[in-house]
């Protein structure tokens, strides 16, 4: 193959690239990134933790369920999950269960979780990670996206991107369960 070939090759390569790449982020960019309606009944979703065993969303049931979905290489999901951690812990009894689903190799969250301190379930994953973010209500496929599950099941709110404290807090003082689950 001739010299100007490769390059017509690998300029159309790069403009095909950079379409893409546009295209993605005018999809980001045109959606909301705070998704704040109910979303119905959340779906069953079982997915492994650290261990391999596999841990389904219902066994939080009574209790107010905040997935969070994240990696080890997000930087916005690390920044998130230190404030993720007072929250389990300061509303923990009183009914919030944080849990946090890494789409990432399984060993790099055996490595990173302990070393950030996570304290509340995590569980792991791929595609299976992928499909539930897109069960749970995710258009986007970006990190962090968080969702919040009331103690009956249903879906009370969806977030793209991070957090802020007071936006949190008032999440979940506003969707605890009554008794403490």
């Amino acid at each position: 193959m001739s010299s100007s070939k490769k390059q017509i090759l690998a300029v159309a390569a790069l403009c095909f690239a950079a379409a893409g790449v546009g295209f993605g982020a005018y999809r980001y960019l045109a959606q909301p990134h705070s998704i704040d309606e109910p979303g119905g009944m959340a779906p069953e979703i079982t997915l492994n933790d650290l261990t391999g065993t596999p841990r389904q969303l219902s066994e939080w049931r009574g209790k107010l369920i905040l997935v969070n979905f994240w990696a080890t290489w997000c930087a916005p999901c690390l920044h998130e999950i230190p404030m993720l951690m007072d929250m389990q812990q300061q509303y923990g009894g009183r009914g919030l269960q944080v849990v946090g689903a890494a789409m990432d190799e399984v060993e790099a969250v055996r490595i990173g979780a302990p070393r950030l301190g996570i304290q509340y379930p995590v569980l792991v994953g791929d595609s299976e990670i992928i499909n539930a973010m897109q069960a749970l209500g995710d258009q986007l496929g970006a990190l962090p996206y968080s969702v919040l599950i009331n103690a009956n099941g249903m879906i009370v709110s969806r977030k793209h991107g991070e957090f802020e404290r007071d936006e949190l807090i008032q999440l979940i003082e506003q969707n605890l369960p009554t008794t403490g689950g």
